[in-house]
């Protein structure tokens, strides 16, 4: 069944350490990624391979401002403490529409409420 599936896949990728989320956040303030799609597309190419924490995912909305509902919804699938995410992540959000846009998106691509 797709939960079984999901799990493999997640056991599949590797932890995303400090030091190598550092160098993600210092690769993602040079000028190659000025244009947010150019950064929501290098963070869905590690999260296919990595998983992360909220706290690291937080930093990434941080990062974001112009798709940073994206980015939130890109890295959900790959959280390791997804029982974090309304504290930790959509906590960075001010506005209601964006946490329901968030948990909308959340649903539709990952079948979770959050």
């Amino acid at each position: 069944d797709s939960k079984s599936s999901k799990k493999e896949e997640q056991q599949t990728k590797i932890a995303f350490d400090e030091n190598n989320f550092k160098d993600l956040v210092n690769s993602l303030n040079m000028a190659a990624y000025r244009k947010d799609k150019d950064k929501l597309r290098r963070i869905a190419a590690v999260c296919s391979s990595h998983t992360l924490n909220c706290s690291q995912t937080a930093d990434l909305v941080k990062l974001t401002k112009g798709c940073n509902c994206d980015v939130a919804v890109t890295c959900y699938g790959s959280l390791t403490d997804k029982q974090n995410f309304s504290k930790v992540v959509l906590s960075k959000f001010k506005w209601e529409e964006e946490k329901k846009e968030i948990a909308g998106k959340i649903k539709e691509k990952y079948g979770e409420d959050i």
